[in-house]
């Protein structure tokens, strides 16, 4: 009996164990007890919480989200950097096109644009706030920023503008002139999208019946007077002379270098004309093309030596001016006008990127380049002006357009060019003299 007893008293004291605990649910367990559900304590209404990896605590992943970075809020604003030439709030047809696009680009996107209005060049210039504004206030540089081809490649060196795969795509069709594409490409990466050239031209009286040639070099038979700015401190005539005669400004290593036997050529075109009076006096005290555009809007010279664009806004700003026709030269020097990224932030690119595409539409890029008076980048852009009777020779122009040489070259080589075509010209000097002078002058 005394077994049996005892045996009751203990299943007697489990049960009242058990109610107890029961009672009280796990406050009489030890605290050092791993539960499974209190693992699960963190986990939200409806979630299963995922058991921690071996040997990674809960305050180590709270201090993995506290690091995760939060995705910037799409940009609100872009800012746009243009010279004084396509300020889109001037009063010209040309700036209200292109405020009609950027207004309609800032719409479709809920931003704002930003223009702002700097000097092509000088203090506070284009490039040189670039270069200010990266260094000291990154915050504001441009999202887009408008540049010459040389500012461009400076502004490269000096990596204030910034490369994009989206700039390649808008450089991926064929619709784009040989100049255009070089103009945006630095050490054969796209880093720009090109929307003008400059490029240079023969102009001439389109009621003349004698129609000059195509040929730089037959400026000495040519009809009448042919003027051009002797005294141009690039030499840029008798640069185009010499490249048209296979002449060379850079050897292999890179190096600059004036060939003699076709700069020889070269300026035995300048002696011929001026030996047969089809050169004007007027070339060696012009030093700018305002200068020849005067001479040839008043009469004075009969053919002249110009920039496309010059003539283009001279026909309109000159009514008394002969009604200008351009020869077809195979080949011809033009600078060219870039837009390039000048911010680094990947989200303000991308809107930039797009910026850019919207204007270099065709439709759009037709008509605000014929209102600039600038010869686009695109030849379904530039065949798609409405006039008609001077774009077949820009066509061709703009087909065969070569950019100058950098300025690296250019400085070295210009004045030197300047000096044998007034030697030539002002002083009849010897020519072969002359050539060996000048290939022996470049540093």
């Amino acid at each position: 009996m005394t077994d049996s007893v005892k045996k009751i008293k203990i299943w007697l004291v489990v049960l009242i164990v058990s109610s107890l605990l029961g009672l009280t649910g796990c406050e009489l367990l030890p605290d050092t007890w791993e539960l499974p559900w209190k693992q699960a304590s963190s986990a939200t209404p409806g979630q299963t919480a995922v058991p921690l990896p071996t040997g990674v605590t809960a305050e180590a992943t709270e201090v993995v989200e506290e690091q995760t970075p939060t995705p910037a809020p799409p940009p609100e604003k872009l800012i746009l950097w243009l010279p004084p030439e396509l300020d889109p709030n001037g009063e010209t047809a040309a700036a209200a096109i292109l405020k009609d696009r950027l207004n309609e680009f800032a719409y479709l996107n809920t931003i704002e644009i930003e223009v702002r209005i700097k000097a092509v060049s000088g203090g506070g210039g284009l490039l040189d706030a670039l270069r200010t504004t990266h260094a000291a206030a990154p915050s504001i540089s441009p999202d887009v920023v408008a540049l010459s081809r040389e500012h461009l490649l400076q502004a490269a060196q000096d990596e204030v503008v910034f490369k994009n795969e989206g700039l390649k795509t808008v450089m991926g069709d064929l619709d784009w002139y040989n100049f255009g594409r070089e103009a945006g490409m630095v050490q054969g990466e796209v880093l720009a999208v090109p929307f003008k050239g400059v490029p240079m031209g023969l102009v001439y009286n389109s009621v003349s019946q004698l129609i000059p040639s195509n040929e730089w070099a037959d400026t000495r038979l040519n009809y009448g007077y042919f003027g051009f700015a002797a005294d141009d401190p690039r030499g840029t005539f008798l640069l185009l002379l010499y490249l048209s005669l296979g002449g060379q400004v850079q050897n292999e290593q890179g190096m600059t270098i004036l060939q003699e036997e076709p700069l020889i050529a070269a300026l035995q075109t300048l002696k011929d004309g001026l030996n047969t009076r089809h050169y004007s006096d007027l070339a060696v005290t012009m030093q700018n093309s305002e200068q020849v555009w005067d001479a040839f809007s008043t009469g004075a010279i009969d053919t002249a030596f110009l920039p496309v664009d010059v003539v283009l806004k001279g026909r309109e700003t000159t009514p008394d001016a002969p009604d200008p026709a351009f020869t077809s030269p195979g080949m011809t020097l033009t600078d060219a006008w870039v837009w390039a990224l000048g911010s680094q932030e990947p989200q303000r690119q991308e809107l930039a990127v797009a910026l850019i595409a919207h204007l270099s539409d065709t439709q759009f890029l037709a008509k605000w380049s014929e209102a600039l008076k600038a010869i686009p980048a695109r030849p379904s852009a530039l065949g798609s002006w409405e006039e008609t009777s001077l774009k077949p020779a820009l066509e061709k122009m703009a087909s065969g357009a070569i950019l100058y040489p950098p300025d690296s070259v250019m400085n070295n080589i210009g004045p030197i060019l300047r000096n044998a075509t007034l030697l030539i010209l002002r002083d009849n000097a010897d020519v072969v003299e002359t050539a060996k002078q000048a290939v022996e002058s470049v540093k």
